[in-house]
């Protein structure tokens, strides 16, 4: 099962995704993060108030209205969480049937899944060594998904040294 994420994680990603697509989250209501963490409301504003003060986000005016940025520091945090983070060895596969009349819907889980780590084995079967079951369940919430998509981890895997390559764990001793 894969590790929640803690409160801090969850607004550090969310603030760090919009700015990536060139967006400020406004500072009201709850910060604009109330939408996204309907059960955290007590706890949100002083969870974004203590990542500001640690200087991991900043708040910004731009044309008269409050938004908050990831830092430097607070991209660091997350980049840290991913980049030392050891494979643990498993494969996470990932494959979905979205019909055609849903082809944007397909076409942005596709975008999604490469941002996430994940690449094409084929056009509807994508494989990554990162845990992305978190991140995974979030896409497949958004977008309407659940009947589409089926999720795999696995140990053993065909062609392992191309994986392992395309990756750059080509390192990896088992």
């Amino acid at each position: 099962m894969a590790k929640r994420r803690t409160l801090t994680e969850k607004i550090l990603l969310l603030i760090g995704a919009s700015v990536k697509e060139g967006l400020a989250l406004s500072m009201y209501p709850y910060l604009g993060l109330g939408k996204y963490f309907k059960k955290y409301r007590g706890s949100l504003s002083k969870a974004v108030y203590d990542l500001l003060d640690h200087g991991y986000l900043v708040e910004v005016e731009i044309e008269g209205e409050r938004y908050l940025r990831m830092t430097s520091k607070g991209r660091l945090k997350i980049l840290k969480k991913k980049i030392f983070k050891k494979w643990d060895g498993l494969w996470r596969i990932i494959a979905f049937d979205i019909e055609e009349k849903r082809k944007k819907t397909r076409d942005v889980f596709r975008i999604k899944l490469s941002e996430i780590g994940c690449k094409p084995i084929q056009k509807s079967v994508w494989i990554t060594p990162n845990d992305i079951s978190y991140e995974l369940e979030e896409i497949i919430d958004i977008l309407n998904l659940h009947n589409n998509v089926d999720y795999f981890i696995s140990k053993a895997i065909t062609n392992p040294d191309k994986l392992l390559e395309k990756f750059k764990l080509s390192n990896f001793k088992e």
